[in-house]
């Protein structure tokens, strides 16, 4: 079975080869649409990488990305293609789908190839559930187009450079609609997914007003500070949440302040090398995935620690 994987972001790129493995693909494929530097980096990890100059699609948009890719996958026969799942890559998905007749799933965490085809772990209702979905029709029956899905950022390692793939540069003839007129850089800081630490306040904080303690926890410690879903997604406090259903971390330390450890949330710090939690009651459930715990109100706690940690 040959799995192609295609990703704009270099990380994540490593972890759909993770997948890809995962899968037991016979041969792992790369599209990549960039320059011979980037072909030759993901010649290291995959078997084979059909590769368009960047220069022949032009600056990103996803219609145009999305063709290039179309005649990418046409130029092999995967069964699977697994694209990293960012606003660009579910956007050219989301294209590339309809061009293939077959549909595309999104929120991808875990995969798996049985006798019905492929089975996808994604969150469902909000990021409250879990949905095990099967992509498309059954593999390898006479339909040639492969089954689209995009994997969610830190649920697969990143793969290692064993490889030594071919190379081959595929001719595309791309007519552009659109024309862009401006570009502007998003300031960037280290996002939660690149962080070696994260502190993370779950619904034991009563206030909005009350994250600025977490925050300084988050900092003391050299980190950065995140939110559960409820505190996203409800009570919009932060735009983005730690979960299964917002962004996976995998730091060398997390800790969960007032969290209280519902399923989606462990699902989305899994792959954390030490977990601290901070809770009032005993019970909850962030202390059976703890390998720490403190059980306490976090408003005398934290302030505890905070001083601990500037003497």
């Amino acid at each position: 079975m040959e799995v192609m994987v295609y990703s704009e972001n270099e990380k994540l790129f490593k972890e759909l080869v993770s997948a890809a493995i995962h899968l037991n693909a016979s041969k792992v494929t790369a599209a990549v649409i960039g320059t011979n530097e980037d072909a030759e980096k993901a010649a290291k990890l995959t078997d084979k990488v059909l590769f368009v100059e960047a220069s022949q699609v032009g600056e990103y948009r996803p219609k145009e990305y999305a063709e290039a890719l179309f005649q990418i996958v046409k130029a092999s026969d995967p069964q699977v293609l697994l694209i990293g799942g960012t606003h660009k890559g579910n956007a050219i998905a989301a294209m590339l789908s309809v061009m293939l007749g077959e549909p595309s799933v999104t929120e991808v965490s875990d995969l798996k190839i049985t006798e019905e085809g492929l089975m996808v772990l994604r969150s469902a209702f909000g990021g409250v559930a879990v949905a095990e979905v099967r992509v498309g029709r059954k593999l390898f029956t006479k339909v040639a187009s492969p089954k689209v899905a995009c994997l969610k950022p830190g649920f697969f390692p990143p793969a290692e450079e064993e490889k030594n793939g071919s190379v081959e540069k595929v001719s595309v003839d791309i007519k552009s609609t659109a024309e862009v007129l401006e570009v502007k850089e998003k300031e960037k800081g280290v996002g939660l997914e690149d962080a070696d630490i994260v502190v993370v306040a779950g619904r034991g904080v009563k206030k909005k007003e009350d994250l600025s303690l977490v925050e300084e926890l988050a900092k003391a410690l050299g980190g950065v500070m995140g939110v559960t879903r409820p505190l996203s997604a409800d009570l919009h406090w932060m735009p983005v949440w730690v979960g299964m259903s917002g962004i996976a971390v995998k730091p060398k330390l997390y800790v969960g302040v007032g969290v209280s450890g519902q399923i989606q949330h462990v699902a989305g710090i899994r792959n954390s090398k030490v977990i601290v939690a901070i809770n009032i009651d005993q019970n909850a459930p962030i202390f059976e995935h703890a390998d720490y715990g403190i059980v306490g109100d976090l408003y005398q706690v934290v302030p505890k620690l905070v001083e601990m940690l500037k003497t």
